[in-house]
């Protein structure tokens, strides 16, 4: 089988011999012509809800193409570090790439409005945003395209939860706490003057037992069990902020266009299964993660609305989202209100509860 690297048109000389070295890395794939070996790079371990998602994804274009189209893992960021993979798409060191919105802000600027806080509860909704910004917004459509990279689909990341070693009765008890945070989310605790803390997830579970750190954020419900979170967090909150992060797969361009229309329409196919796949790999984790807190003994708390609007209000991150991209030269204030314009017609077609949500209520799936 050939990879997916070969016969590609090389954009620079850099980017030239990133190619001559990723296609020696890749060369064990063979030479039958007409089959096409995918590497794809992700920054997730192998059981994550995301890298579940992209292997059910790969099994079934897998299948759908007789074998004609493979996925090769690479996973942990073993290929290339997360802040690279969108170019490593681009020079042929990768053919498929997660790319967190975190890591994205440089790349794929407008990607990074999924990153606001305080927009909405519901993941399946802003998967959704994130699928119709790419066929519906042209300026955030222009940052994929200038990248040669082809958007497929979102990765699950359920809302923001904020797990503390002592309990939070109201919004004013984040005053001076510690946290690990990240991305936007970080701005958000500033406004109440929480400290943030940058820090690996790998980190935070030794951190809370040193005393580094007295709680966590930028994880949701379901990444717990992964980090040995899940029966280890006396305190849980809601803290009202919701989706606060995303992951897409992403795809060279050129590569999916040179590939025959079978193959393309395989590929499409599966694509469009993959946030009801997703959604289902979360909740399954989601409620691994619930039942080990529930069985701990942690106990469940939640802001109030009014909590949450004073805090969003407090905080004007999307202002400042928008100001910071309109310097850059990009109309950020389009890309936000069709974001929130699509968060306004989806939300009413999905019944979706998130799983920290539906533990929070009391239970598990």
């Amino acid at each position: 089988m050939r990879a997916g690297t070969v016969g590609r048109r090389l954009r620079t000389p850099a980017a030239a011999a990133a190619l001559i070295l990723g296609a020696t890395a890749l060369s064990s794939c063979g030479t039958q012509d007409g089959d096409y070996v995918l590497h794809y790079t992700t920054y997730s371990n192998p059981t994550s809800d995301q890298s579940r998602t992209m292997q059910r994804w790969a099994e079934e274009v897998e299948e759908l193409t007789d074998g004609g189209v493979r996925v090769e893992f690479h996973y942990s960021e073993s290929l290339v570090g997360a802040d690279e993979s969108v170019q490593a798409t681009l020079d042929g060191r990768a053919d498929l790439a997660q790319v967190g919105s975190i890591y994205a802000a440089s790349d794929l600027s407008m990607f990074t409005v999924i990153e606001l806080p305080f927009e909405t509860k519901n993941p399946e909704v802003q998967m959704t945003a994130i699928e119709r910004l790419y066929e519906e917004n042209e300026t955030y459509r222009e940052d994929f395209d200038r990248q040669g990279v082809h958007l497929l689909f979102p990765l699950p990341l359920g809302i923001d939860i904020v797990g503390l070693e002592e309990p939070v009765e109201g919004l004013d008890d984040l005053e001076g706490r510690s946290i690990r945070s990240g991305g936007l989310t970080s701005e958000a605790l500033l406004a109440v003057d929480a400290n943030p803390v940058a820090m690996t997830a790998t980190d935070i579970y030794e951190s809370m037992e040193r005393g580094v750190v007295d709680g966590y954020t930028s994880l949701a419900v379901a990444n717990l069990p992964t980090f040995g979170l899940s029966d280890t967090t006396p305190y849980v909150l809601d803290p009202g902020i919701g989706s606060y992060s995303s992951s897409i797969v992403v795809i060279n361009e050129e590569l999916l266009d040179s590939m025959p229309a079978d193959y393309q329409q395989a590929i499409e196919e599966a694509s469009s299964h993959a946030i009801a796949n997703g959604l289902e790999e979360m909740d399954a984790l989601g409620e691994e993660a619930c039942t080990d807190l529930t069985s701990s003994g942690a106990e469940f708390s939640t802001l109030s609305d009014a909590e949450v609007e004073e805090w969003k209000d407090e905080a004007g991150i999307a202002d400042g989202w928008v100001d910071r991209y309109a310097d850059r030269g990009y109309d950020a204030a389009s890309v936000l209100e069709d974001y929130r314009q699509i968060i306004a017609e989806e939300t009413p077609r999905s019944d979706y509860a998130d799983p920290l949500l539906t533990c929070t209520e009391g239970g598990s799936r």
